[in-house]
């Protein structure tokens, strides 16, 4: 990977995009946000990112919907996924193992540093 990996932090809560874009920021991630589902499948359509951290429950696009629209697209479905949940629903755990999520975060249990590492541990980097 060449330059800064680019993440696309996809949440609708603004605290919680303002607190991963910061920490990955400072370890030197290129970061974008957006506040929904519709507007994160757009912009990752848009700027390919090296990676997508999502949370579940949002309006107009749940993370689990915006998800599915990713893997119709051969390009597209190959970028890694992290999904940030602040509910302990076992459904939640089994739904994103099916569409291939790589991390499954449960907010508030995870340090924002071992989230920064389960991300570089996603593109192979070691820090």
């Amino acid at each position: 990977m060449q330059g800064k990996p680019k993440i696309i932090l996809v949440d609708d809560s603004d605290q919680k995009r303002a607190t991963y874009s910061d920490k990955f920021r400072s370890e030197g991630f290129e970061v974008l946000e957006a506040v929904d589902g519709k507007k994160g499948l757009e912009m990752i359509k848009e700027k390919k990112p090296d990676l997508i951290f999502t949370g579940i429950d949002m309006p107009e696009m749940d993370g689990f919907t915006m998800i599915r629209e990713l893997k119709k697209d051969p390009e597209l479905s190959k970028i890694p996924i992290m999904i940030s949940s602040h509910m302990n629903r076992k459904a939640d755990q089994i739904t994103a193992k099916e569409l291939g999520v790589q991390e499954f975060i449960y907010y508030g249990f995870v340090t924002v540093n071992e989230v920064v590492k389960k991300a570089r541990n996603l593109f192979g980097e070691k820090k």
